[in-house]
């Protein structure tokens, strides 16, 4: 544990030091905590620079976006009466999105791999999916008239704001009937294997709801009940049991494949991240804490992309919650001493400082901070120590 008695004393000594630095010392401090406008701390003048710098272009920003871009195609025809065939040449394992197509059929066959296909703002569209998707995700949002033959397993499929003409879903294989997810879709039809009737459990309105297929052969439909982080909560919790004659249910992810998951997503949050697109890092360290929720690694990064953005209230949410999941990861708590330094919380964040410096000794930025947080405590008083 750290010596808070012993911490007094060197707080005491490193304010004295901060009194007789020079000019140039103390624009070195301002340089390791971002302050070099003076210390005011990051949520203002910070802020507004992060916000400059994320509205250009650097180099690896478009890189970045380019790579992006580069996983995902659009389609768009109208009127065509023959059958458009998706080639693997033109969206062979890349992101598909179907968008402002009205009067035509789309034919997917089997030689091709997509990563997800995208229906959006379609009108009167048929499509004939015989391709494997890696994702098992297919979304259909502003669209009506469209229907989706499903020859393949889709695990997950999506289906919002598509209130005018009917949204109708054709599965080819039982095995192939996943979970749906439906906002405003009062149209929406699933037509099951060996049934000529489609099931219709689609409603208006702003709720999201989630509908799972049972052993009757009925769907079974509630309201979407989030918890932490958004993430769902009660997906398949009142799910009938299967009886004997059934197939068995797809199993959930492991708690293995979840990490493995939630990894990827963490190193694509850093790449992201890497050329300065920090909001899109943000959205990428969600989706792995939303899949693994003890990765601290992933709270970590999230809470840095927080004080980039000028948020530091959920840099301080996220990097508490890292020191909580691993008390000895120097950076949790660096960040941690950051994000009160930014609120204005001088006393709490030297401590925490502390704790970085005591998992992290050799790391020269540290120091710095303890100074800088010392100086500002003189200047400005402890801040709010609650």
């Amino acid at each position: 544990m750290t010596n808070y008695g012993a911490w007094d004393k060197k707080a005491e000594a490193l304010c004295k030091e901060a009194d007789e630095d020079d000019d140039q010392d103390k624009q070195k401090n301002d340089e390791a905590l971002g302050l070099q406008d003076g210390p005011q701390g990051p949520p203002t003048v910070k802020a507004k620079e992060q916000r400059k710098e994320m509205g250009g272009h650097s180099e690896k920003r478009a890189e970045f976006i380019a790579k992006q871009e580069a996983k995902e195609v659009v389609l768009e025809h109208s009127a065509t009466s023959e059958p458009i065939v998706v080639s693997v040449a033109e969206a062979g394992d890349k992101a598909v999105r179907l968008r402002g197509s009205a009067d035509v059929t789309y034919h997917f066959p089997k030689e091709l791999t997509l990563i997800k296909l995208y229906v959006e703002k379609c009108r009167n569209v048929k499509i004939q999916l015989g391709c494997f998707i890696k994702t098992s995700f297919v979304e259909v949002n502003h669209s009506s008239d469209v229907e989706v033959r499903i020859e393949n397993i889709v695990s997950t499929l999506q289906c919002d704001e598509c209130s005018e003409g009917p949204i109708r879903i054709i599965f080819q294989e039982p095995e192939g009937v996943g979970t749906f997810y439906h906002q405003n879709c009062p149209s929406l039809e699933v037509v099951l294997p060996g049934q000529e009737e489609p099931a219709r459990f689609g409603h208006a309105g702003e709720v999201q709801l989630v509908s799972l297929l049972g052993p009757s052969g009925e769907f079974h439909t509630e309201a979407v009940v989030r918890g932490e982080k958004d993430f769902p909560v009660n997906i398949g919790s009142s799910k009938p049991t299967a009886s004997a004659n059934e197939p068995e249910a797809e199993k959930p992810p492991t708690s293995e494949e979840r990490r493995l998951f939630a990894e990827s997503k963490r190193a694509e949050g850093n790449e992201a991240f890497r050329a300065s697109d920090f909001l899109q890092a943000a959205v990428f360290y969600t989706e792995a804490i939303n899949n693994c929720e003890d990765l601290h690694l992933a709270w970590a990064n999230r809470a840095q992309c927080f004080l980039k953005t000028g948020q530091p209230e959920k840099a301080l949410e996220d990097a508490t919650r890292c020191t909580e999941l691993a008390p000895d990861y120097a950076k949790g708590w660096f960040r941690k001493g950051m994000a009160l330094h930014a609120l204005e919380r001088f006393g709490k964040a030297i401590p925490a400082f502390c704790e970085a410096e005591k998992f992290d000794p050799r790391n020269p930025q540290i120091p710095e901070a303890i100074k800088m947080a010392q100086l500002m405590c003189r200047q400005k008083g402890p801040g709010d120590m609650s």
